[in-house]
């Protein structure tokens, strides 16, 4: 199917295109260009400081709908008021003409509890924002109420202060690729890349440390991700914390992805632990060992419970389990059979993620045995029942595009078990100082909405080769004091 937008505003036709998906997933949509299965026509005048923006639906569909709103003479408050009032009127004419109503609405963003802090910062009560969501939005009854119960766990949550820093370490490289993944990291190999790997980040956490001292930042939280971190020999760990450990020392929390159950084993563990984590992953995404075949992980339903186990021996208190809801050839059944397994493996913080199908993963070859969004769904439902069950919180929530059914990723946990940096990083409220290959430093002024970037290089060669040029960057984000 091929959806053609006509628009007088091209700035927006990327947002036009992703409403269009939230209805017919990942089809093909041309802006300004004639000749789809769906015609979208957008129109729209501007009279006496109101916007009145009209959609028609012609083709395949046939529907129309229409909206206005007040102009704000706030610059970036009104590009933003524009592009919600186009895309909301697409979305009514798209609801019209399906019959269709999406659990998230018209939303299509990452970040959907944004909405709540928006209100709220307008006055709102945390009910009345919940309220304006499902009634401005469209957001399904269930949905706005998990957003209302995520941002009540997050306001009982440490918050970050103006000085308060994060610290991320990337390290890039897996044992083997999974088939759904999207993220710029490579097979280990014979790792011939990961010595000059370690030894360029360690250089560059060195010259992060200094940085955040001489701008008087204070470590908060860590968090040491990939990729597999775990994908490092005993050793090489040792040497990637080490130079962590002015920071660590200091830190509220301190977070080790191990996610790969076949790359964890004692010394490891060790390493880990007395560097002074208090928190791990280990992910096995399903129980189900035909699945983990068909996905790529090579792995096994008994090596997760074994990787829980050394685990718990050495020593720690808590970990978390990724699951994922909507992998290929599996049923609600299966899903399920994982939910009731894992509860016996007690992580104390569990993450669901809904399956999003990639153009840079393999598994767009394989949508024809994935099951429904409808599955999906229940499988969705399924896991926040289990973790109510278990007296886990949702806390924090995103979104991705092409995600199965229109859904979201949310982290549970034990009162107490929040994850700092998740929260963090979802909302945006603390400055985050990156390390390693396609790690993205951030900037925050919360009571501005100001945020500035510098990402490094993706390509692990270019960044062995461009490590001072990443230190640079990062000088260059803090090079002068913010007005």
């Amino acid at each position: 199917m091929i959806v053609s937008i006509m628009t007088p505003t091209p700035g927006f036709g990327n947002d036009l295109a992703d409403v269009a998906r939230v209805f017919f997933g990942n089809v093909q949509v041309q802006i300004n260009l004639p000749g789809g299965d769906l015609a979208v026509t957008h129109t729209e005048q501007e009279e006496s400081g109101v916007r009145r923006c009209r959609i028609a639906l012609a083709g395949r569909y046939a529907a129309s709908a229409e909206r206005t709103a007040e102009v704000s003479e706030d610059p970036l408050l009104e590009k933003r008021y524009h592009k919600r009032l186009i895309k909301q009127t697409l979305f009514d004419a798209l609801k019209a003409a399906t019959g269709r109503t999406p659990p998230w609405g018209s939303l299509t963003g990452i970040r959907p509890t944004w909405l709540l802090y928006e209100a709220m910062d307008r006055g709102l009560s945390l009910e009345e924002a919940e309220k304006e969501t499902r009634e401005v939005f469209c957001v399904r009854e269930d949905k706005a109420a998990l957003l209302r119960e995520i941002v009540t766990v997050q306001q009982g949550m440490a918050q970050s202060a103006e000085t308060d820093a994060d610290l991320y370490v990337g390290i890039p490289f897996c044992v083997s690729r999974c088939a759904y993944c999207s993220f710029l990291s490579g097979e280990v190999g014979k790792g011939k890349e990961l010595p000059p790997y370690v030894e360029a980040v360690v250089k560059e956490i060195e010259a992060t440390l200094a940085l955040m001292e001489e701008k008087g930042l204070k470590p908060r939280a860590f968090y040491m991700g990939g990729g597999t971190p775990t994908a490092l020999s005993a050793g090489q760990l040792e040497q990637v914390l080490s130079a962590c450990r002015p920071f660590i020392r200091r830190a509220r929390e301190v977070t080790v992805e191990a996610g790969r159950p076949d790359t964890i084993d004692r010394d490891k563990l060790s390493v880990i632990r007395d560097a002074g984590a208090g928190r791990i992953s280990i992910n096995p995404q399903t129980m189900h060992d035909e699945t983990l075949v068909r996905i790529g992980r090579r792995h096994t339903r008994a090596q997760t419970e074994e990787a829980y186990a050394l685990a718990r021996a050495a020593g720690f208190a808590h970990i978390n389990m990724d699951l994922i809801a909507g992998l290929p050839g599996e049923n609600l059944d299966m899903f399920l059979e994982t939910l009731a397994w894992s509860r016996a493996l007690s992580p104390e913080s569990l993450t669901v993620h809904t399956l999003s199908i990639k153009r840079s993963s393999l598994l767009h070859l394989w949508e024809a045995q994935l099951p429904d969004g409808g599955m999906v769904g229940d499988m969705v439902d399924a896991g926040r029942r289990e973790a109510g069950m278990r007296g886990m919180r949702p806390y924090y929530l995103y979104r991705q595009k092409y995600m199965a059914g229109n859904l979201e990723n949310v982290g549970y946990a034990l009162p107490g078990h929040e994850c700092l940096y998740n929260v963090d990083m979802m909302e945006e409220t603390a400055h985050v100082f990156a390390v390693g290959a396609g790690a993205i430093s951030k900037r925050v002024d919360v009571k501005k909405g100001r945020i500035e970037r510098a990402p490094n290089v993706s390509d692990v060669s270019h960044y062995l080769a461009r490590t001072d040029e990443m230190i640079r960057r990062k000088k260059e984000l803090w090079r002068e004091e913010w007005t």
